[in-house]
């Protein structure tokens, strides 16, 4: 079996880690397995990629400055997600440098609004073989959004 372990912080890392070996090895015992059968748990503790941490200040400040620039209707606050992603290295592992990865919507609104209506499966995603962003306004509208975003962090 393999998993994939995120977490924000290393010492939060490290116990989930540690938790996971008790709880692998724990099971094997109750289930009365011998100790030559025991769960091996090997951690790849090189092979990992941080999870993305968004800062939340600068966050609500670009959003603000998105909200003026793209349109209140066009800027959507979304949950937190753990997704691993190299831009996590930006803000360096103790997330000193303040850092926000944003997403630009890139389907159609047409094929958004067909899937709210109909039980078809969820849009292909962005590391689907199918995904088909539109370039136009996609292309645009990630532009303004970064430009909007350096005139406000780069303003005196």
């Amino acid at each position: 079996m393999q998993l994939t372990v995120r977490s924000y912080k290393d010492e939060v890392r490290e116990r989930v880690l540690a938790a996971i070996e008790r709880i692998a090895k724990g099971c094997a015992i109750a289930a009365g397995l011998p100790q030559d059968k025991m769960p091996e748990v090997n951690v790849r503790r090189d092979e990992f990629t941080p999870a993305t941490y968004n800062n939340p200040e600068l966050t609500k400040r670009l959003v603000g400055v998105w909200r003026k620039s793209l349109g209140e209707q066009n800027v959507e606050m979304v949950d937190a997600t753990m997704g691993g992603e190299d831009f996590s290295e930006f803000s360096l592992p103790d997330h000193s440098i303040p850092a926000v990865d944003f997403h630009v919507g890139a389907v159609a609104p047409e094929k958004i609004a067909e899937s709210k209506k109909t039980d078809a499966p969820p849009l292909p995603s962005l590391h689907s073989s199918k995904f088909a962003p539109v370039p136009e306004p996609t292309i645009r509208t990630g532009l303004i959004g970064m430009t909007s975003a350096v005139l406000e962090l780069m303003k005196k």
